[in-house]
């Protein structure tokens, strides 16, 4: 078939006007600004800046890039808990790594990679010291039920979270070891070479686009995809996107989007940490909801899941069982008779600017709440007439509470209680060292991962503190590995 002369020349021209595109491409990246680091850490929360100081104290040249114009990652939402065994905290508490990586490993129903879970268990007490010898100041919270036992320390928040105390603690490391922070410095592309080995990471910063080149290599510590809806969605499933994000509403999943751009191995990625946050994300019932009083209904006014679930099913349950992801938990005076729970917690709940509902009967409180004072006033009856015939555990849902307590004493509260995502769980894999594999299980040569932006370490359900306690630990471990790679290539 022959080609006329116009198809000819408007082939030649469309043709043309490629090449010259193609050239402008190239030269528009060759003439952003470059940057050579030993390590680039991405990511500026627990993770990131565990791993930045102790790439520093290995001798390596690092900085550390955030996205926001201030650290606000999920950690400053946080407690402060971080699990770990053999700190010098923990002397009068004798504990084993073996029995710590059995109770970690049981939790995950044994699908977290056990390599990695034996890291953390032989890393995290020393991880505890080195943050303590660095001024992070700690408590041990003692003889917790099990899995907990006295595994857990607190970094005490002193009017912020326990979790911004960390963060200022190692913001202070930083400064004394001169680790430049640098905000507003979003990470959008790795720069790999054509068989992916990763050389470094682009950025869009207030002055354009900045490439950071990595001799050592890229950690990723941004954190999972909680508060990007479409990765919620795509990943665990349309329900889930009702969740109300616990903590920082900007972490968005970055790290999976880059790890994609060099075929990196994903694994977890239905699964997540959840627990219940009042609808603003600003106050967690969860003490009040397991005390042992009270009954959780729907937004109808009816019981729905058993209020003795722990907190990450009873989470998910609300987000799964309601069509609303709304839930309140009905509570009497009578909670306070042995303890101050229930004033402690409208206490707690004022200070945070979010008021609970009141009514001196059944009847005023659902109105208040907006509940069906009909339906309300059934299920308050039904159970308070199983719990005097000693039969609470025929209900249903079975309210399993040994010692059930009747709705009689008012003033009654009900405290709102949605389904929230504290951090999703899944990610890049990593290996024992914090690299990166790909689909064939094999390192991807410079690319890193740790906390909640690694994918491996949890499954299904976690002892309290091991969240942070894996961006500290793996954090460490991947920036040993990458200031020693830096210095070989050297």
């Amino acid at each position: 078939m022959t080609m006329n002369r116009r198809n000819l020349l408007k082939s030649s021209l469309i043709g043309a006007g490629i090449a010259v595109g193609a050239s402008s491409v190239v030269e528009a990246k060759e003439s952003r600004r470059e940057e050579e680091w030993d390590v680039v850490v991405v990511g500026a929360g627990f993770a990131g800046m565990c791993a930045a100081l102790e790439a520093a104290e290995q001798g390596a040249k690092v900085v550390l890039l955030e996205k926001m114009n201030r650290p606000d990652g999920a950690t400053v939402y946080s407690s402060g808990w971080i699990a770990a065994v053999g700190s010098r905290f923990q002397k009068n508490h004798p504990d084993t790594e073996e029995a710590f990586f059995n109770d970690m490993m049981k939790l995950s129903g044994y699908h977290s990679d056990p390599e990695l879970i034996k890291v953390y268990a032989a890393e995290a007490g020393k991880g505890i010291d080195w943050l303590a010898d660095h001024g992070t100041p700690f408590y041990l919270w003692e003889n917790l039920p099990a899995p907990e036992l006295s595994r857990c320390l607190i970094s005490p928040g002193e009017g912020i979270t326990g979790g911004s105390k960390l963060i200022r603690c190692l913001m202070a490391a930083l400064e004394k070891k001169s680790v430049p922070i640098r905000y507003n410095t979003k990470a959008v592309e790795l720069i790999h070479d054509d068989c992916f080995r990763v050389e470094g990471v682009s950025c869009i910063t207030p002055e354009g686009r900045v490439n950071f080149r990595a001799k050592g290599g890229v950690i990723l510590t941004t954190g999972g995809y909680g508060a990007n809806q479409a990765m919620v969605g795509q990943y665990i499933g349309p329900w889930a996107s009702r969740l109300i994000v616990r903590g920082s509403p900007w972490i968005t999943g970055e790290n999976i989007i880059m790890a994609n751009q060099v075929m990196a191995k994903l694994v977890n990625m239905d699964q997540f940490y959840a627990g219940p946050i009042t609808p603003t994300g600003h106050a967690n019932p969860s003490p009040l909801m397991h005390a042992g009083y009270g009954i959780q209904v729907n937004s109808q006014g009816r019981r729905f899941v058993p209020e003795t679930w722990l907190q990450v099913p009873k989470a998910k349950a609300i987000a799964e069982r309601t069509p609303d992801n709304m839930s309140y938990m009905l509570i009497g005076q009578d909670a306070d008779e042995n303890s101050n729970i229930l004033t402690n917690t409208i206490q707690r709940f004022a200070r945070l600017g979010f008021q609970v509902y009141k009514g001196d009967t059944i009847e005023a409180v659902a109105k208040a709440a907006g509940v069906p004072s009909d339906n309300l006033v059934a299920t308050v009856r039904e159970f308070n007439k199983a719990v005097k015939q000693g039969k609470a555990k025929d209900l249903e849902p079975p309210y399993l509470y040994d010692t059930p307590h009747a709705l009689e004493t008012g003033p009654y509260y009900m405290i709102p209680a949605a389904g929230g995502m504290a951090s999703t769980f899944g990610g890049p894999k990593i290996d024992r060292d914090a690299r990166v594999v790909n689909f064939e299980n094999r390192p991807i040569p410079g690319l890193y991962a740790a906390g909640a932006a690694a994918g491996g370490v949890w499954y299904q359900d976690d002892i309290g503190g091991n969240q942070l306690g894996g961006g500290m630990v793996f954090g460490r471990v991947a920036a040993r590995h990458a200031a020693k790679r830096a210095k070989n290539q050297e």
